[in-house]
């Protein structure tokens, strides 16, 4: 009798353990293991998934942007600037240079912005040409910075004076001018502008460096000077030494004159020939800008300025 309860005892600890056992191991699959597969296959499942990319750059964009609703301009135009070098990837840098163009510009031309400017009196024999030539600057800006409203000259006039030490950059991939200004032995990015479209003479190799032949404008098929009363409505381009680098407006194709079916046959041609196309305006090369743009550029940049072009 004492043999069997003594078995019997046995058996049920052997049970028991065997039962405990599969319980702790039942327990360990579900809470630890179990999860443990589920947690990894979430992070499996994120990583698959295109999830969107934190911006940096975005806080500092609206801290920059709330410096200058503050009225602290200098302080939130510094600040993008640092934006862009620290974040050149970030998505707000397009804007941030936008809104930096946009501040240089008006404190060039700004009555309230005396730096780096010259109030010059005219004297006896001045001309517009002849001030600019000789002070390194624009005939177009003397117009602008001196808020001239005619080109006639008094001796005793007084012509507010900025130096234009500006180049130009453009970067063909980014279909991008970007207007540089040299400040003693140091050049800043001052503006950037986004071309229409960018067609280099065939054969370009880059990167190329040349300097500004000139600007040019014309009215009605006939080159005007800057003191010409149809100058503001002229058509207007900036050409390169190099033939071919020009900055313009884009092109329009023109149509060509048909000739009368009975023309066309009295020099031996079919009356039914198909017109001969007008050419094409893609064929035409250059840098091509919105007008505002070129109107902009001709009061900052002279012939002589660098352009330089690159990938």
């Amino acid at each position: 009798m004492a043999r069997t309860q003594i078995k019997l005892l046995i058996f049920l600890i052997t049970v028991g353990l065997v039962a405990g056992t599969l319980a702790m191991g039942y327990w360990v699959y579900m809470n630890i293991l179990l999860k443990e597969s589920q947690v990894e296959n979430d992070i499996a499942a994120m990583k698959g998934k295109d999830r969107p990319r934190i911006d940096p750059g975005v806080r500092r964009f609206e801290a920059a942007v709330d410096l200058i609703r503050a009225g602290k301009i200098e302080e939130g135009r510094d600040a993008l600037y640092k934006l862009r070098q620290q974040f050149p990837d970030s998505a707000t840098c397009a804007d941030a240079m936008r809104i930096i163009g946009e501040i240089n510009m008006d404190q060039l031309f700004s009555p309230a912005n005396s730096a780096g400017k010259k109030d010059y009196i005219v004297q006896p024999g001045n001309t517009l040409l002849g001030i600019a030539t000789k002070h390194d600057t624009t005939i177009d800006s003397i117009v602008r910075a001196s808020g001239l409203m005619s080109f006639n000259l008094q001796p005793g006039d007084h012509l507010t004076i900025i130096p234009m030490d500006f180049h130009l950059g453009v970067s063909i991939s980014k279909k991008q001018v970007m207007l540089l200004r040299k400040v003693g032995d140091k050049e800043y990015l001052f503006k950037v502008y986004d071309a229409k479209d960018i067609r280099l003479p065939p054969g370009t190799r880059l990167p190329v460096q040349m300097e500004l032949a000139g600007k040019n404008a014309t009215f009605e098929g006939k080159t005007i000077l800057p003191t010409d009363p149809h100058y503001a409505e002229a058509e207007k381009w900036i050409s390169g030494t190099k033939a071919g680098v020009v900055i313009r407006t884009p092109p329009v194709a023109k149509a060509i004159p048909v000739e009368a079916p009975k023309a066309a046959a009295a020099k031996g041609s079919s009356p039914d020939a198909a017109p001969v196309p007008p050419p094409s305006a893609a064929s035409e090369t250059g840098i091509f800008l919105p007008r505002e743009d070129i109107e902009e550029l001709f009061a900052l940049v002279r012939k002589g300025s660098k352009l330089s072009l690159v990938r």
